[in-house]
C-alpha cells in the first residue's frame, strides 16, 4: 500500500530573518526583490499542514548565526522566533559551533525540536554530542531521519568553535544507522545534511539506502532534485529566501513518485503569519538605530553570488587597503549575507557583511607561500575529489590579479600572478592586510594587529570615500 509524505526544507538562514533584499539572475545581470522571513515560512507551513496529513519540517543548519542580532546574543535572540516556527528537526551547521560547545548546547536545550549529528562526539569519548537519528512516526508510516554535519569544523573554521569535540566525515555512522532504520521497518530514510551538495552527492554513490537528502551548507538553489543512484538529493537556497518542498509516495520502501519544487518566497506572492512578524519586528526593535544610520552609498548591487569574486566583498578588501599601508588585502571566500541594493549603506548592512567583525591585521609573507596559499585554496574550491571540498568561495582579495585553470591538478592551477600590476617575486616579502582567523589559517607569520575592527574600518572607507565604485575589470580569472 503506498504512502505519501510532504518534507519542507529550509537551510543556511544566517540569521535573515525578517523579508530582504535577494539577488536572482535575470536577463543580462543580476536583480533583486524582496523576499522570505520566517513570518512567510511559518505560514506557509501552517497552510500546508491544513492541506496535507503527513507533514515534515528540516532546517539544515547555520540557525544561529550571521547578523548582528544573533551574533551579538550568542544565538539567544532566535530562540523565541524559534519557538514559534514548527520544525521536526534540525542539523547544526558550521557556524552553530562559533560560540563554543557549551552555548550551542545550552541553545539546543531551549528548542523544542531535536538536533541531529551523528558525527560529532565528545572529545576523548564515543559519546554522540546530539542525536544522531530519530524515528518520526506519521499516519500509516514511519521516517527515519539522520543528522550530519560538516565535517571539517575544525580544520577550516576559527580553533574555538571546536574545542572539545570531535568530527568524522560519518561515512560508517550513516550506513551503520541506515541498516538500523531498516530493521526498524521505516518507510522512508532521509538524511538531513550540512556537508555540501558536492560531498553529499559523493555520499549517496557510496551508501545504499538513503531514500532523500536534505543538504545545506553551499547555498545552492536545485531546482530539479539530483538523483544518485536511489537517492534524491535537494538544497533550498539561503537566507530564508527559498523553501524546498517534496511530495514523496512510497511503497514497500521505495520511493514510487515525488514533486519537487524550489519556492522562492517573494514579498506579494506569500502571506505572513502575523504572530511571528510581530516577534521578528521585536528581535529587530533594538537594531533600529543601526538600520537609520548611513555611512555612505554604493552605486551598484552588493552580493556574494559569483564564486571568483564579489563586489559585496570587494567593498571589504578594498576597505582593508585604505586603512592601513599593504601590498594587498584578503577577506575570506563566505557565502552568507544578503545583497544590498544600490543605494545608501547603513551600519546593520556592514555587520551583516561581516557579522564576525574581526580585528584587521596586517602580515609579511613570502611571495613563495602567497602562491602556495592561493594553491591550497584553489584545491579547497575545486577539488577533484568533492571530500577536498573545504572551502567556501575562492579567497577575495584586492591588489592582486590571478589567472587559474580549476581543471588542472593540485598545485599546478595558477597560471599567472600579479601584485599591483608586477609579477609575483617568489622571494620577495609581501604585506598584506586581512581579518580574522579563518583567513590564511595555518601560516605562522606573525601577524600585527591594529586594534581596528572589520566593521569600523569597512565604515570608514564608506564615510571617507562617500560612495562606493565597484566599476573595476575583473582580476579572479579562470581560464
Amino acid at each position: 500500500m503506498s504512502k505519501e509524505v510532504t518534507i519542507i526544507q529550509q537551510n543556511d538562514t544566517h540569521g535573515s530573518i525578517e523579508l530582504h533584499h535577494e539577488l536572482f539572475w535575470e536577463g543580462n545581470g543580476p536583480q533583486i526583490h524582496k523576499a522570505g522571513g520566517f513570518s512567510r515560512i511559518a505560514n506557509y507551513i501552517k497552510e500546508v499542514k491544513k492541506q496535507k496529513q503527513n507533514v515534515l519540517f528540516f532546517d539544515g543548519g547555520d540557525l544561529f548565526h550571521g547578523t548582528a542580532p544573533l551574533v551579538s546574543s550568542r544565538g539567544e535572540a532566535i530562540l523565541t522566533a524559534l519557538r514559534m516556527l514548527p520544525l521536526d528537526g534540525f542539523v547544526p551547521g558550521n557556524w552553530e559551533f562559533a560560540y563554543g560547545k557549551e552555548q550551542l548546547l545550552s541553545l539546543t536545550e531551549q528548542l523544542s525540536f531535536p538536533t541531529l549529528a551523528c558525527n560529532v562526539k565528545h572529545e576523548g569519548s564515543n559519546e554522540f554530542v546530539f542525536s544522531p537519528y530519530i524515528i518520526q512516526e506519521l499516519s500509516g508510516m514511519k521516517v527515519g531521519v539522520i543528522g550530519l554535519t560538516y565535517p571539517y569544523v575544525d580544520q577550516t573554521m576559527p580553533a574555538g568553535f571546536a574545542d572539545g569535540l570531535a568530527f568524522s566525515k560519518g561515512i560508517e555512522e550513516v550506513e551503520q544507522i541506515v541498516e538500523k532504520l531498516r530493521n526498524e521497518k521505516v518507510d522512508l530514510i532521509v538524511l538531513l545534511s550540512h556537508m555540501g551538495l558536492p560531498l553529499d552527492v559523493k555520499l549517496a554513490s557510496m551508501i545504499n539506502g538513503i531514500h532523500i537528502i536534505l543538504s545545506g551548507h553551499s547555498h545552492d538553489r536545485v531546482k530539479k532534485p539530483i538523483i544518485q543512484g536511489e537517492t534524491l538529493i535537494v538544497q533550498s537556497g539561503a537566507s530564508s529566501s527559498f523553501i524546498g518542498r517534496l511530495d514523496v509516495t512510497v511503497d514497500n520502501g521505495k520511493i514510487i513518485d515525488y514533486k519537487h519544487e524550489l519556492i522562492p518566497l517573494f514579498e506579494h506572492d506569500y502571506k505572513e503569519d502575523e504572530e511571528m512578524k510581530e516577534m521578528i519586528e521585536a528581535i529587530l526593535r533594538p537594531y533600529a538605530p543601526q538600520m537609520e544610520e548611513i555611512v555612505g552609498r554604493t552605486d551598484k548591487i552588493l552580493h556574494r553570488m559569483t564564486l571568483n569574486e564579489a563586489p559585496m566583498d570587494r567593498l571589504i578588501t578594498d576597505a582593508y587597503l585604505h586603512s592601513f599601508d599593504a601590498d594587498l588585502a584578503f577577506s575570506h571566500g563566505w557565502r552568507y549575507g544578503t545583497p544590498i541594493p544600490a543605494g545608501p549603506v547603513t551600519l546593520y548592512d556592514i555587520h551583516s557583511i561581516i557579522p564576525t567583525n574581526p580585528e584587521v591585521f596586517t602580515m609579511d609573507v613570502s611571495g613563495e607561500i602567497l602562491l602556495k596559499a592561493l594553491e591550497k585554496n584553489l584545491e579547497q574550491v575545486f577539488s577533484s575529489d568533492p571530500f577536498e571540498q573545504k572551502g567556501g568561495y575562492i579567497l577575495r582579495s584586492s591588489g592582486l590579479f590571478m589567472a587559474f585553470k580549476p581543471y588542472n591538478p593540485k598545485g599546478s592551477r595558477i597560471q599567472e600572478l600579479l601584485i599591483n600590476g608586477q609579477g609575483l617575486d617568489t622571494r620577495k616579502t609581501y604585506k598584506i592586510a586581512g581579518a580574522g582567523e579563518q583567513l590564511f589559517k595555518g601560516i605562522t607569520s606573525p601577524r600585527n594587529y591594529k586594534g581596528k575592527q572589520a566593521v569600523e574600518a569597512i565604515s570608514g572607507f564608506l564615510k571617507d570615500k562617500k560612495r562606493f565604485e565597484s566599476n573595476h575589470s575583473p582580476s579572479i580569472i579562470s581560464v
